[in-house]
């Protein structure tokens, strides 16, 4: 015969007994965050989450790497990779002739990393930030000529780095990256690793 399972039944908590006990807790809550506070909000941009090598953030082209296959562009499922048709000297051959290179257009990019990831030649690299800012639409479709470029990064210059460790204690703990590596191996990093 299987055994029979009992229920415990519980107190049926009277609307102001939920009220009260509700109000004593959020209290609780706040006396102890008032006497050993724990904040964690970023103060962007006066500092800034450094991230991992590898994050998928905005991306580069290497010209003289891209052999023109357009696999880049034919990955995209955003559609914000076009290939475009430039004239340039052959060097082998020391002609002019046309060739075709990719252009993005950051208002359609979803930062997936496709296009990285297909490239045979490794053309297109991350950089390890994507909050940039843009005075209009327009300015976020380069040309090659401004692809190829590293975005600047204001942030890096003007804020500090900082990362969130795990403390046993209190959590999450925010704490700028030099004192994260002089901490070692004592506590680990969370979070901030990006997509990759």
């Amino acid at each position: 015969m299987p055994a029979r399972p009992s229920l415990k039944r519980v107190p049926r908590a009277t609307f102001l007994g939920r009220a009260i006990a509700g109000n004593l807790g959020a209290l609780i809550v706040g006396v102890k965050y008032f006497i050993d506070p724990n904040r964690i909000t970023l103060l962007y941009p006066h500092e800034y989450i450094k991230l991992r090598q590898g994050y998928r953030g905005y991306i580069v082209l290497i010209f003289d790497k891209c052999i023109s296959c357009a696999s880049c562009a034919r990955i995209c499922p955003a559609r914000a990779m076009k290939m475009v048709t430039m004239e340039v000297k052959d060097k082998k051959l020391n002609r002019a002739m046309k060739k075709k290179y990719p252009v993005i257009n950051y208002n359609r990019c979803i930062f997936c990393g496709y296009c990285v990831d297909v490239c045979p030649t490794e053309a297109l690299y991350h950089v390890p930030y994507h909050d940039l800012v843009y005075l209009n639409m327009q300015d976020m479709i380069l040309n090659v000529e401004e692809f190829q470029k590293e975005p600047e990064f204001v942030t890096a210059k003007e804020g500090v780095p900082v990362t969130y460790v795990f403390d046993e204690k209190r959590g999450l703990v925010k704490v700028s990256v030099e004192e994260s590596s002089n901490q070692g191996s004592s506590s680990q990093p969370a979070g901030g690793g990006g997509s990759s």
